[in-house]
């Protein structure tokens, strides 16, 4: 496999320029705590871009989980569920090589159920490629890149077709990424957080 963008760098600084965080987004994480609680470290990019962005979603339709350990009511980076190892329907992918499930680390999903890891084979993180499951297609494919790689060629509409079932954020030239706190202080406002107009509805918390 080669390199999967050891830094956030120059993907890191295109993805900023294509989606600008907002004001306050972006976390300060003990990022030694997560590999002892995760028994793996994680990729530069995905640190950074946890730096810069922090968790969140992007267009209310991509989400991208936290590091574990953060007080944020949000999806976490995990391995998959044991009971979902066993679901017939996550055992297909593109390509002639079919990898175990137990060497996938989920680190985002979407509106739509797709799920997004990273393979986890190689000696550094940062050669670790992303793997999609695509609910609308029904099997994995492999991205030979890294995570925030990933993203922006997903934004800029930079593969063949697009990873994702739901392609609303696909090419999108205006992606708003919003960290759950933004989000929480939006609603709390009376706004629709992805529109920015009142929402009755938005001060109250969706369980």
């Amino acid at each position: 496999m080669k390199g999967a963008g050891s830094t956030g760098g120059p993907w890191l600084r295109k993805l900023v320029a294509l989606m600008p965080p907002h004001e306050g987004a972006g976390d300060t994480v003990d990022w030694a705590q997560v590999q002892a609680s995760l028994g793996v470290a994680l990729p530069q990019d995905y640190m950074s871009f946890v730096g810069t962005y922090g968790p969140g979603s992007v267009g209310d339709t991509l989400y991208v989980c936290a590091p574990p350990g953060m007080e944020l009511d949000w999806p976490t980076v995990n391995r998959i569920a044991p009971h979902a190892m066993q679901a017939p329907e996550l055992q297909s992918w593109q390509g002639p090589v079919t990898h175990s499930l137990e060497h996938l680390l989920l680190w985002g999903e979407t509106c739509s159920a797709d799920t997004f890891c990273w393979l986890t084979l190689g000696e550094s993180p940062d050669d670790w490629p992303v793997a999609v499951w695509q609910r609308g297609r029904g099997d994995w494919m492999l991205y030979d890149c890294g995570m925030v790689e990933f993203l922006t060629r997903l934004l800029r509409a930079d593969f063949d077709a697009c990873p994702m079932t739901d392609v609303s954020i696909w090419g999108d030239p205006a992606p708003l990424f919003l960290h759950p706190r933004e989000e929480d202080r939006l609603r709390e406002m009376g706004l629709d957080p992805w529109t920015g107009e009142p929402d009755p509805l938005a001060g109250m918390r969706y369980e």
